[in-house]
């Protein structure tokens, strides 16, 4: 793995203050919901650092960032399906669906189709974002997504922000300057 000069790694600092300063004021915040976050990121992360190592590698053939996140994909689909049939029994997945059909018909199933193929390609295009860049700045670049994400909300929904929000907000983005501006400076 590749170890940055220590300003690099300092830069960090103001986009995690900014988000936890953006975060801090939420409503809905709950230590549940924070510990279910921060295992995502670190399962995120780690999926980014051991994907990187395989892109491009001798395991497999023509395993570009493409193939790499669709491999990636049919292996955890084939992991989750027995979690989820102890989770909930085939019988009330049927019934729950069909509910929903019921209530929504074929809107339901177009959403939640076009639901599917959203993430899908979204987690494909950050793939191929991976490809190119290491996972510390892929990291950097997905926490700015949340926080243009919520700048966006606010644009478009007129939902009010408080000033321990927007200060955490311009931190993070300030933070993500500054970790660019370190590790252009620093590059090998």
């Amino acid at each position: 793995g590749e170890v940055l000069p220590w300003p690099v790694y300092m830069s960090l600092i103001p986009v995690i203050g900014g988000v936890s300063l953006a975060s801090a004021k939420e409503l809905s915040f709950t230590w549940l919901g924070f510990g279910a976050a921060m295992a995502s990121n670190v399962g995120a992360a780690g999926r980014a650092v051991y994907s990187k190592k395989f892109i491009g590698s001798s395991i497999g053939q023509n395993m570009t960032p493409a193939n790499t996140f669709s491999v990636l994909t049919i292996l955890g689909m084939l992991m989750l399906i027995p979690v989820a049939l102890l989770a909930e029994s085939p019988q009330a997945a049927y019934a729950a669906f069909h509910k929903a059909l019921e209530r929504g018909g074929t809107t339901f199933v177009r959403h939640m189709l076009s639901s599917a193929f959203c993430y899908y390609m979204y987690n494909e295009l950050a793939f191929l974002a991976l490809g190119k860049l290491d996972p510390v700045s892929h990291a950097v670049v997905n926490t700015m997504r949340r926080v243009v994400i919520i700048m966006a909300a606010i644009v478009v929904f007129n939902t009010k922000i408080s000033l321990l929000g927007g200060i955490g907000s311009g931190m993070a983005i300030l933070g993500t300057l500054l970790y660019s501006l370190a590790k252009t400076k620093f590059k090998k």
